[in-house]
């Protein structure tokens, strides 16, 4: 009788502490030592202001206790350019970047092309496609997304955003488990770019 006693107290006390753990997680209290947290006014702002962006890079972000993150931009009359690297302590995992390609086309040309040659580390066959707004395309695989967003008729000029991730918190992760965040920051960044390097053609979500 007083084992089984000791072993349901046990069970029990395993249970709580575990529950307290994941609790303590989610809401970012810091049970882990040597973990940092992703604050938002830490975030490059070329990322742009879409409330996904933060929640996002901490999905993604490898569990270092140090996070940093570097904006990079050249706007000009002929070119724009709009980049961030974000930094696990000393591991990079995160890179981002924005240019001007060419207005029209077709989503293969593109997905061939500026989605896939900007970074190119992945075979265009495996993205997946999606629109992220009306006259848009957009693209995701399991660790990049690239957005296209229409930008100017009279220089006949589109942005491509590509977000690519080199490390993530799960190394082994299935092939679809970063594409949502993914997905939410290349938008964000997109919509950005579209208002930083005055489009005059629409774009939203």
């Amino acid at each position: 009788m007083k084992k089984s006693k000791a072993r349901i107290l046990a069970a029990g006390l395993a249970t709580t502490v575990g529950l307290a753990i994941g609790t303590a997680y989610l809401l970012e209290i810091p049970p882990f030592e040597g973990v940092g947290t992703i604050e938002a006014g830490k975030v490059c702002k070329n990322l742009g202001s879409s409330d996904k962006v933060v929640p996002a890079l901490r999905e993604i972000a490898p569990r270092e206790p140090d996070y940093s993150f570097t904006e990079q931009d050249n706007q000009g009359l002929i070119t724009y350019y709009s980049g961030c690297h974000g930094q696990a302590s000393d591991t990079e995992f995160l890179v981002t970047r924005t240019e001007y390609t060419s207005l029209g086309g077709t989503f293969e040309s593109w997905l061939n092309g500026p989605a896939s040659k900007m970074v190119d580390t992945e075979d265009p066959k495996n993205f997946d496609r999606f629109e992220p707004a009306t006259d848009a395309w957009g693209a995701v695989s399991k660790n990049k997304a690239a957005v296209t967003a229409p930008c100017s008729p009279d220089k006949k000029k589109s942005l491509t955003t590509i977000v690519q991730v080199w490390h993530a918190a799960e190394s082994d992760r299935t092939e679809d488990r970063y594409r949502q965040e993914l997905i939410d920051l290349a938008t964000s960044a997109a919509e950005f770019a579209h208002k930083d390097a005055d489009c005059t053609l629409p774009f939203g979500t």
